[in-house]
């Protein structure tokens, strides 16, 4: 009933308020090397209110992450908007100079970018990095910041007093503040397993830097002590934070485990998921009015990406924060938005409510996004029934039992251990642990697991591009550690990678034919015009236009790019491609196509892949056996089939609701238990 209430009552400020982000007709255009211009946004509208998730969704390259930076006023390169407009808080701001957006950005408008691996310092500790956009902004680290409308919304069983209400608690006076908590418990009769629950959860739930006053009192008065006590106990020991504190709080806000450790490490020893969490604590670090989201969690795992986005949901409930979610995932947009905008080639081709547009899709290109959503695999049943074929053999990849039990390995890794030193610590890391498993040729091997569970560091074992602490990794029966000049070039021929950043793994300074062709060059292959058919073919394999040819990196989005690094890595035909999350910046309907491309060049071929993802509707879709890590150790290797994560797990799918006052949500399932 509460829930109602406030629901009511968000929407009543939303309607008295009027929308905090309104954007009309907007237009965006960049300016090619003969001054020609490219229209990447056309007469784009929408608008997004206080406390309300908007997901922009569509394909790679739609114009979705151009019109949010429009909105920071971070357009690269020659990106400027010729037209429409943009207010914030009816406020014009597309005129703005860099100076105005400057004030803007931090206190009224945050950003988590896109990409992870190369949007933080990498000679910069993550803690720095926190503390940058903190000082940069005026924080009061030692109190919560909480808008008008957060306010208005509180907990109706809390009554906020003032600013010290929302006083920060701090790592010195955490261990007092327990002592106190646990006497409290035991003056109101709580023993046994009870007081041990109850203490558990106050000491799970206390986080300095994060946990307020007045949640600190609401805890122990839920639990039974006595208000003017609970109160006292809040007073006494909740004083406000350090700066330390802080940063830890919010990397322990965006999930990180062990926060105040991982403050003081680079950004070079967190995974790809463990650096997005980064970004997103910087992101929220000033609590801004409006959090613009590009792509937040598709470099995780379904159970991080759960906990960040009930977080970002968190946040929206309690401090008022409105979202602009972009992503290419549809079924996840129906789940957190209330509000979708569908982009398609630059312009908003529909736009309304999620359960509206879900149930009642207008455009075509919208209704090939619902009918893609539920998951990968249900494409490929619905073309083989319109064609009046069994779908049975594609409900589930097929697993030929036989041929694995008998196949040749081209990959073996054995006892295979990677340590980093850690800072501040005399005990070596642990990332990779005792890991043993083969790839059988002509079959593709799944690596699952977590954020920061080791799959990316076994696969640049597996590369030659980390050397393992100990034990091997075998390619065709030889030992890599001793490869070297033209051998390992050999190798490197056969056995070629397509990494997790694409934004990374692109020479910003070579255009898209030369990053195509330059493996085809360096391996002696072919000459020029038989180079060119093959760039083309390649090209078409992924579904890029020739055109695309003259343009370099920066001016294609993270889905296209990757797109040219899948490319780049089929130019050789080699034996063994090794996807590092290869698929998850694309949107589903060319993640589709690429893992039917991969299917039949394996078929055709007899391709063999290392393939790590966080997606199980990709490892249902493309794997024959799938290896399940956890915190650096093998803790499970079974076939497809028989693998109890991949049976306990469901595939993310939308619920259609049958009627409008039905809600309409996404099954997500924790990837370990």
């Amino acid at each position: 009933m509460t829930e109602m209430n406030t629901e009511n009552k968000l929407e009543a400020m939303q309607r008295a308020n009027g929308p905090l982000l309104e954007v009309k007709n907007l237009q965006v255009d960049f300016t090619t090397d003969d001054g020609q211009p490219v229209h990447a946004v056309r007469n784009s509208s929408f608008s997004v209110y206080p406390g309300q998730w908007v997901a922009i969704v569509g394909e790679s390259g739609s114009g979705k992450s151009t019109s949010a930076m429009a909105v920071l006023g971070l357009l690269p390169g020659t990106g400027h908007v010729v037209g429409g407009s943009i207010k914030l808080d009816g406020e014009e701001i597309s005129g703005y100079k860099q100076r105005d957006f400057d004030k803007l950005r931090g206190n009224k408008m945050g950003l988590v970018p896109q990409d992870p691996m190369s949007n933080l310092n990498p000679v910069w500790r993550i803690g720095t990095q926190v503390k940058e956009a903190l000082a940069a902004n005026n924080m009061d680290i030692a109190h919560e910041k909480r808008s008008s409308l957060s306010k208005a919304l509180a907990d109706a069983d809390v009554e906020l007093k003032g600013n010290d209400d929302e006083t920060f608690l701090g790592s010195k006076e955490l261990p007092e503040l327990l002592s106190a908590a646990k006497e409290a418990l035991s003056k109101i009769g709580k023993t046994g397993d009870d007081f041990d629950k109850t203490v558990a959860y106050f000491e799970s739930e206390w986080v300095p830097g994060s946990e307020t006053r007045w949640r600190v009192a609401d805890d122990l008065i839920k639990v039974g002590v006595a208000e003017d006590d609970a109160w006292y106990i809040a007073k006494k020991y909740v004083i406000g934070s350090t700066m330390d504190d802080r940063i830890a709080g919010l990397l322990s806000e965006a999930g990180l485990p062990d926060a105040a450790t991982r403050a003081r490490q680079y950004p070079h020893e967190f995974s790809g998921g463990m650096r997005q969490r980064a970004l997103i604590a910087i992101g929220l670090a000033c609590r801004p009015e409006l959090l613009i989201a590009d792509e937040p969690t598709s470099a995780l795992d379904v159970t991080v990406q759960k906990k960040i986005l009930d977080h970002l949901q968190m946040l929206t409930d309690s401090l008022g924060t409105a979202v602009l979610f972009i992503t290419h995932d549809l079924g996840l947009a129906a789940e957190r938005a209330q509000h979708i905008v569908v982009m398609y080639k630059g312009q908003v081709v529909e736009s309304g409510p999620s359960l509206e547009v879900l149930q009642h899709p207008q455009h075509p290109y919208t209704k090939r996004l619902v009918a893609a959503a539920p998951s990968l695999a249900s494409q490929r049943i619905i073309s083989v029934k319109e064609h009046g074929g069994d779908a049975s053999g594609v409900m589930e990849h097929k697993v030929n039992e036989d041929s694995l039990k008998s196949g040749e390995s081209i990959i073996t890794v054995d006892h295979l251990t990677r340590e980093f030193k850690l800072p501040r610590k005399k005990e070596m890391f642990k990332a990779v642990d005792d890991v043993s498993f083969s790839v059988k040729k002509g079959t593709t091997l799944a690596i699952v697991g977590e954020s920061g569970s080791g799959k990316s560091t076994v696969a640049n074992m597996v590369l030659k591009l980390l050397e393992p602490t100990s034990g091997t990794v075998t390619y065709e029966g030889k030992d890599i550690s001793g490869f070297q000049g033209k051998e390992l070039l050999d190798f490197r021929r056969h056995v070629q990678p397509v990494f997790q950043n694409p934004y990374g793994s692109l020479d910003p300074m070579y255009s898209i034919y030369r990053s195509i062709e330059e493996p085809l060059r360096i391996h002696g292959i072919g000459d020029k015009k038989s180079r060119a058919a093959r760039v083309r073919e390649l090209l078409d394999m992924v579904e890029l236009p020739w055109s695309v040819r003259f343009r370099y990196p920066n001016e294609l989005s993270g889905g296209q790019r990757q797109r040219i690094a899948i490319a780049r890595a089929m130019a050789l035909d080699p034996d063994v491609i090794v996807c590092d999350e290869a698929v998850s910046a694309l949107d589903v309907l060319v993640q589709d196509q690429v893992l039917r491309l991969l299917n039949d060049l394996q078929t055709e071929k007899g391709l063999s892949y290392l393939f790590i993802t966080h997606d199980l509707a990709v490892v249902r879709q493309i794997a024959d056996e799938v290896v399940v890590m956890q915190h650096g150790k093998l803790v499970e290797h079974a076939t497809t089939d028989e693998s109890s994560t991949i049976r306990r797990s469901s595939t993310p799918v939308i619920c259609l609701a049958p009627s409008p006052a039905a809600s309409c949500s996404s099954v997500l399932t924790d990837l370990m238990r």
